[in-house]
């Protein structure tokens, strides 16, 4: 039986290197560097994606903020195997935010289910 449970993390991105600018149309906007924030970029079929490695570690209790967890930017495997294990080290990554789980009253629908996974069986030969 597989359970499910809800959890909430929130990124703080201005903890990375970053710039705050003002828009033509009045919003403000947050420019985060690619390359100075350690980002991973991908171009394919003219689509352009960016990323970010993280590590979410858990604790087996909560602490005395109520976080069961925090969040840390981690570096790519491409970006520590070019820096090499030392260098990579000394990288500055931020500790970007921590992680509450939430127990919800039991009418809420976000509540931790058990769920019965059925094996699925089919006929096709691969």
């Amino acid at each position: 039986m597989a359970r499910l449970q809800s959890y909430a993390l929130s990124v703080a991105l201005t903890k990375m290197k970053h710039s705050i600018i003002t828009a033509k149309s009045g919003q403000k906007c947050l420019v985060l560097p690619i390359d100075d924030n350690y980002l991973t970029s991908i171009e394919k079929d003219g689509v352009h994606s960016v990323y970010m490695q993280t590590d979410v570690v858990t604790m087996d209790s909560e602490d005395t903020n109520g976080n069961w967890g925090f969040q840390v930017q981690k570096l790519s495997s491409e970006k520590y195997k070019e820096l090499g294990a030392d260098k990579a080290k000394e990288v500055p990554l931020p500790y970007l935010g921590n992680l509450k789980v939430f127990t919800k009253k039991s009418s809420d629908a976000s509540e931790p289910v058990s769920i019965e996974l059925e094996e699925e069986h089919d006929d096709l030969p691969f």
